[in-house]
């Protein structure tokens, strides 16, 4: 029988916390610290009593081994995403380690959000902790970082906090937070290395430090839960592993207009991840992706670096693949804005048959297809509002098609469906082994 000693309530009949605990429950185990060659890892073991195949047993984060007197070996980057997964197999939480009190009582409005959006996928499950501890802030807690991919968003908020756009200087950005598996698989490590090392020495031209940092919390999301709805948890955790460095930490937004859709990273939920020590907060969720698109292609910085690609597996280093949903947008755009040649790690042009694949790939966001659309008749580019009017129209038909699809078949039949389809992770890091 396990135990835990400080939130329950005292005077509950011994018996019905044992049934608690034994019946239904995950538990997310305090973190430890383990060296490899040149990187420091930091790990938590998931133990569930129900295992999910091709779950991992562990959620962990790599970095540097420099960063290794950083680290912390709280529960606080870990809990987030522990929640998310128990909320998917529908198992009550236990979190083991100290955990901020601020974290665990906002994780609770956390997992109501959470279940509201999505509640068949995200079970109202129970959270219990075995220690809450206070993170006080630590001598050398001075960083203000932001998460970085090298896309529209990251920029723009790194644009936004440089010295001459950003004029309070406790909020002026000195990291930058890239983390290898989540935007680019883990056995990609030379896509990833090609574009850290461009970054790095952007970084380093600008004055500011790039942190490099690895999880493999894209294995607990794979096929099962949206990537979209489960990001946000393992990035903001990856800045939370810092607790000693990291005092503030930007999540630059997807969204404009604070347009609160279901997502992982949104101004309703990023500030919930706070500690006492480090504050999470959600960045340009007031100005759109155009908007932010103009202004950067004004800054040189962004010129043959911007890396937008969602296509995992044909992203190679800073270039993206021009056959994914979100190059097209970009192309398009750029192209709009007569800036794609300073882009040259994009294709050079959009043809008729790429606006056919982008419907057909159903993934194209109808809010920001439109407003391009709107953009290119208005400036008479009429080829291109035709074109992507024919994308919209095919989008709207094939997900008419995969909602019947999803009726038919069962979430179990649809998983392993989308494994034989596409190229598992775990497959691949094997192979690489």
């Amino acid at each position: 029988t396990q135990t835990c000693a400080v939130t329950f309530i005292v005077d509950q009949p011994v018996y019905l916390i044992e049934i608690w605990i034994l019946i239904f429950l995950m538990i997310a185990h305090a973190p430890i610290i383990t060296t490899k060659n040149d990187f420091v890892f930091l790990k938590s073991r998931f133990e569930m009593q129900k295992p999910i195949p091709y779950f991992p047993s562990e959620l962990w984060y790599r970095f540097p081994e420099p960063y290794a007197n950083h680290l912390s070996l709280r529960a606080d980057a870990f809990a987030p995403t522990a929640l998310l997964v128990a909320m998917f197999t529908g198992e009550n939480l236990l979190v083991r380690g100290a955990i901020s009190p601020l974290l665990a009582y906002n994780l609770l409005e956390y997992r109501n959000i959470y279940h509201s959006w999505q509640p068949n996928l995200f079970k109202k499950v129970d959270i219990k902790y075995e220690l809450l501890e206070q993170s006080s802030p630590p001598q050398g807690n001075t960083a203000v970082a932001t998460a970085f991919s090298g896309g529209v968003d990251s920029f723009y908020t790194l644009w936004a906090h440089r010295p001459e756009n950003q004029s309070i200087v406790e909020a002026q950005i000195t990291h930058g937070l890239f983390v290898h598996g989540l935007a680019l698989r883990l056995a990609d490590e030379v896509s990833y290395n090609i574009a850290a090392q461009a970054y790095s020495k952007l970084f380093k031209e600008l004055g500011l430090e790039l942190i490099q940092a690895a999880t493999n919390a894209y294995q607990f999301s794979e096929f099962r839960i949206n990537w979209t709805m489960f990001f946000g948890t393992p990035l903001i955790g990856a800045a939370l592993c810092l607790n000693s460095l990291i005092r503030q930490f930007y999540m630059p937004s997807s969204f404009s207009d604070f347009n609160i859709i279901p997502y992982g990273s949104s101004p309703l939920i990023d500030h919930l991840l706070s500690t006492e020590s480090t504050n999470i907060v959600h960045h340009g969720a007031s100005i759109s992706r155009t908007e932010k698109t103009i202004i950067l292609t004004n800054w040189p910085a962004t010129f043959h670096k911007l890396r937008v690609c969602a296509n995992k597996v044909r992203m190679n280093g800073l270039n993206n693949c021009g056959t994914c949903h979100k190059c097209y947008r970009m192309i398009t755009l750029l192209d709009l804005l007569k800036a794609l040649p300073n882009y040259s790690n994009f294709p050079k042009k959009m043809t008729p048959i790429p606006y056919v694949h982008w419907g057909l790939l159903n993934t194209l966001d109808p809010v920001t297809a439109k407003e391009l659309r709107n953009k290119a008749a208005s400036t008479g580019k009429i080829q291109v509002a035709f074109g992507i009017q024919v994308a919209l129209i095919i989008d709207f038909c094939v997900d008419r098609v995969i909602g019947v699809l999803k009726k038919i078949l069962s979430e179990e039949r649809l998983y392993q469906l989308k494994r034989k389809v596409y190229k598992p992770e775990t497959s691949l890091l094997e192979r690489e082994k």
